[in-house]
């Protein structure tokens, strides 16, 4: 089986003794669709495996959500609606817990400590009339409290309604101010950064910056009218996000665009979005024996507009150090564009230059990553997702010189191995 070799933590883009990517950790989920009292932990590359069914895309939909949430790009009954609630649980509150552990930042005044935080948000359902709100929301660093919201109900307002009501902690533990919330919203991206709260903004920008994909080439669109500063999950406002790139992180589309030219886009000379009235349109310059063609982004292959959005993610993720999820990867590439790609996502995330988690069927994720930076995920009789390492699901057959994308096409893996499988 194929082994990344050994490299030093902490390398970065921009050279060596840069300061290594924060890492999401853990992530709890409880009463959300199929995910009951379910906990999942988190290495610089993770890999998610299993059946159809058994919650993959689920954990990373509980991921987006709550990274749309902690960015302030949507509002919490928009995120976790009534239905999203497990069938078989009467009970009407969802939990959600993320571990997110940051290195050591800055020099002197501007040092920012190393540690993990902890953050928990509670959500209230009405099933009836499908409404919902946030009645706690809780973060904190090596165990001191930075932020503390929660619904107060013995506080109406003139209307009846209880009052959200959040304190506010300075990094060095000592109560900050108070203030009033909106339930529909996570009040930690609303506080104005201060000095005194530098901690709570480091938070804040690790989901910001985070990089969630499920890429549907057919929903990506070459036309957009103002710049988005995220990608959307689906991929589909990609003109957007290149046109606030080309802005904002020029080196990082410069990297990508060499790596389309090492792969899959040999003749491409750069990408540009030229105005036509009040749209801009993402087009793509290419060259060959001196002839120039330019080609919208709709006018490419399914497969070329998800790896161009794949190669503008990892290079953007690179450059932030940042977090990115990505939903079968490998849909709608060639097998020879599958490998190499895996190969430069497992390795930024092993040279400290990112965090990746991946979900994926193909033979070349299971054979190459599963074994060492797998997660197997599957369905009990009644429902709910479990999730164990590979490497721990396979032990009746680790000695066994078939490959694991074979062991799993066989079903040995869902299920004990006939006897003497592992010899032949």
């Amino acid at each position: 089986m194929w082994r990344c070799p050994d490299r030093i933590a902490g390398l970065l883009w921009g050279g060596p003794g840069a300061i290594p990517a924060a890492r999401l950790t853990r992530f709890y989920a409880e009463n959300f669709k199929c995910l009951q009292s379910f906990t999942l932990e988190f290495d610089a590359f993770t890999l998610l495996v299993g059946p159809n069914g058994s919650g993959k895309t689920t954990v990373l939909e509980a991921i987006r959500c709550l990274t749309d949430l902690l960015a302030q790009r949507n509002t919490v009954d928009n995120l976790f609606p009534t239905t999203g609630l497990t069938r078989w649980d009467t009970r009407t509150e969802q939990l959600f817990e993320l571990d997110v552990r940051f290195p050591q930042a800055g020099t002197g005044q501007e040092l920012i400590a190393a540690g993990l935080y902890s953050y928990r948000l509670r959500v209230s359902h009405d099933r009836l009339r499908e409404k919902n709100r946030i009645v706690e929301e809780k973060l904190t660093f090596e165990g001191r409290p930075l932020y503390l919201g929660r619904l107060d109900t013995n506080d109406l307002s003139p209307s009846g309604a209880p009052t959200f009501k959040a304190q506010l902690y300075r990094d060095n533990g000592s109560a900050g101010p108070q203030m009033l919330g909106d339930w529909l919203y996570s009040g930690i991206p609303k506080i104005p950064p201060r000095a005194e709260n530098r901690l709570l903004q480091r938070f804040r920008r690790f989901f910001e910056h985070a990089v969630v994909l499920g890429i549907n080439p057919d929903s990506v669109s070459a036309e957009t009218r103002t710049e988005q500063p995220m990608i959307s999950f689906n991929g589909s406002n990609f003109a957007g996000w290149l046109l606030h790139l080309l802005g904002a992180e020029g080196l990082a589309c410069r990297e990508a665009e060499r790596s389309l030219v090492d792969g899959m886009l040999p003749e491409l000379a750069l990408f540009q979005l030229p105005p036509e009235g009040a749209l801009k349109t993402a087009i793509g310059v290419f060259k060959a024996q001196g002839v120039e063609m330019k080609l919208r982004l709709d006018e490419l292959s399914a497969g070329q507009r998800a790896m161009i959005i794949l190669e503008h993610a990892l290079a953007v993720a690179r450059a932030w150090r940042s977090l990115i999820v990505i939903d079968e990867p490998a849909n709608f590439l060639g097998l020879s564009e599958i490998q190499p790609l895996l190969h430069r996502i497992h390795d930024a995330a092993a040279d400290g230059q990112l965090q990746a988690v991946i979900t994926s069927h193909h033979p070349v994720s299971l054979d190459l990553y599963a074994e060492q930076a797998g997660r197997w995920l599957e369905r009990t009789a009644l429902g709910t997702t479990r999730c164990r390492r590979v490497s721990t699901r396979i032990e009746s057959v680790s000695d066994s010189a078939i490959p694991l994308s074979e062991l799993v096409a066989r079903g040995w893996v869902q299920t004990p191995a006939p006897a003497g499988a592992a010899g032949n």
